[in-house]
């Protein structure tokens, strides 16, 4: 379990700033949450950036992002404290203190280290070019 940052939104902003905003976003995959009202009240609305760049595809840029977003119709996320995230389902958005500090993120997966056999892979048969293990330890000339 992580918590990654995400890009927080008031519902009550217009879709035009908000659009203008998500251009300088990091990555399409970023999680935006869009938050409707303040303090314990407030109800989260959790989102990728290409997902909300789409739903406001067709909208004015003086639509407010209630109304463009359809958020009553919508079910919202419950949050999390940071102590109870690791039990929590990935998207939760995660307050702290009554600041949204993140959301739940599934873990990286685990990428495996190189062996023997992949750094052989690149072995040449007529000598010409030294291997990718070769190449990496400066041996076999």
């Amino acid at each position: 379990m992580r918590i990654e940052s995400v890009i927080a939104v008031d519902a009550t902003q217009t879709v035009g700033p908000t659009r203008l905003r998500l251009l300088t976003a990091r990555s399409s995959r970023l999680p935006v949450v869009v938050v409707d009202g303040a303090g314990d009240d407030a109800v989260y609305h959790v989102f990728d950036v290409a997902g909300l760049q789409a739903a406001m595809g067709t909208q004015l840029s003086a639509t407010v992002l209630d109304e463009a977003l359809e958020l009553a119709d919508r079910s919202a996320h419950q949050p999390v404290s940071k102590s109870d995230a690791a039990s929590a389902p990935a998207g939760s958005p995660v307050v702290e203190g009554g600041r949204l500090i993140g959301v739940v993120a599934d873990d990286l997966p685990e990428q495996k280290e190189f062996t023997e056999a992949d750094m052989a892979r690149g072995e040449p048969t007529s000598g010409a070019k030294r291997g990718l293990w070769k190449r990496i330890t400066g041996s076999g000339d």
